[in-house]
């Protein structure tokens, strides 16, 4: 079944609500409207390939739910840098005297950051990912899990193992 422009358009007004409610759900209204509309260019590409009604509905709420996970995932590494590099600038100010030269402050910080970085990085993908949203993008664990697509106690089981990980892993840094 190949789809035409003006079945398309049909299936654009009716379909078009569902997902933007849909991607609502996980990203915010800037996110969602880029999100919605790059699912159905997709749908426009792959047209010929979809057999069905409901074939054709799976992919959409698929390509909405990849995408805006896609994005959550990117939101939170750009909010992770932030914050960690905001927390490096308080531990800085608590820890370092004002007369500490500049130079060496700012290796200190990139080794500081590049641990945590790596850190996170190391850690197992379902556990990081639970971890991000936790932490990074100060999602609630009910949340994690609709996105997730597991239970709440999955999600808690994710997230006390990345920071069970993460403990170990950086326990040297408590010591400096």
């Amino acid at each position: 079944m190949s789809i035409t422009e003006d079945e398309f358009r049909l299936i654009f007004r009716e379909l078009y609500p569902r997902m933007a409610y849909y991607a609502l759900q996980l990203v915010d209204e800037d996110e969602m409207k880029d999100i919605v509309q790059e699912s159905f260019v997709e749908l426009w590409k792959r047209r010929d390939t979809l057999t069905d009604d409901n074939h054709l509905k799976a992919f959409l709420y698929r390509a909405v739910y990849n995408r805006a996970l896609n994005s959550l995932k990117h939101q939170a590494i750009v909010k992770g840098h932030s914050q960690i590099l905001q927390d490096i600038e308080t531990r800085r100010m608590k820890f370092y005297s004002p007369d500490h030269n500049d130079v060496m402050q700012a290796i200190e910080n990139q080794e500081l950051h590049g641990l945590i970085e790596t850190a996170i990085q190391k850690l197992p993908e379902k556990c990081r990912q639970a971890f991000v949203m936790s932490y990074l993008h100060e999602m609630k664990n009910k949340e994690i899990a609709d996105v997730m697509g597991v239970s709440v106690r999955t999600v808690d089981a994710h997230i006390y193992k990345a920071l069970k990980l993460l403990r170990s892993h950086l326990s040297h840094l408590k010591h400096k």
